[in-house]
């Protein structure tokens, strides 16, 4: 059940708000917000959907705490993306029509606040740096989409997968390219290819030196043979 967050709250979140992407800069606007009349702060329980193809805010959204999953297609589509405390969506709707882009659920409880566009027109209209962070942040958002893109148009299950190493993988301290923090339950939904698939298609890279898996992290050795 979607729930009003009290003030006591809110005033939690502050310190946070103000090393948020928007804020970086502009420290002094998100207290601002705490009284606001149309900013809704609001807290979701594990399941509840937040935006939907034709249910949604012409908001910026800022997760406060809590994770949220992305999800393309109704019915069950496909993983998108997971946004955690300090992302934000909703930039795509926020100045515009609808309808949404996708389905955005709350994995674990999340709080959020939802900056309505006539708020951010004020914000913007005061703040020179709220607006280049703005912008940035859509700018980041438009390289996701198309990775993501570029992941997909790539072909079958091991196309994808390929892709995927060949995009995230960089180099680390001692310059070889590597991914870090991979879930591969959570890969698997993100590439939309069965667990067993993409066990199997990471097996077999192991096995011809091309990769290299060590606990959460992935070593491309043998990028040019993918």
């Amino acid at each position: 059940m979607v729930k009003t967050t009290d003030i006591e709250t809110r005033k939690k979140y502050i310190p946070a708000l103000k090393r948020n992407f928007l804020f970086k800069g502009a420290e002094d606007y998100p207290e601002t917000l705490l009284n606001s009349a149309k900013a809704e702060w609001l807290s979701f329980e594990k399941g509840e959907v937040i935006y939907d193809y034709d249910d949604y805010k012409n908001c910026l959204a800022i997760i406060l705490k809590g994770k949220v999953s992305v999800v393309k297609g109704k019915n069950h589509g496909s993983l998108f993306n997971t946004l955690k405390a300090g992302e934000a969506f909703g930039g795509a709707i926020l100045f515009g029509d609808g309808p949404f882009i996708a389905c955005v659920s709350a994995e674990t409880a999340s709080d959020i606040l939802f900056i309505p566009s006539d708020v951010m027109k004020s914000l913007m209209a005061v703040s020179e740096r709220i607006n280049m962070n703005y912008i940035c942040y859509l700018t980041d958002s438009l390289k996701f989409l198309n990775e993501r893109l570029e992941i997909f148009s790539a072909g079958g299950a091991y196309e994808r997968t390929a892709r995927y190493l060949k995009i995230k993988c960089r180099p680390n301290g001692d310059g070889v390219p590597c991914a870090e923090g991979i879930n591969l339950s959570s890969l698997a939904e993100y590439l939309s290819v069965g667990r067993a698939t993409l066990y199997r298609i990471l097996g077999g890279l192991e096995e011809r030196g091309i990769i290299k898996k060590e606990g959460r992290k992935i070593y491309l050795i043998k990028g040019e043979e993918l």
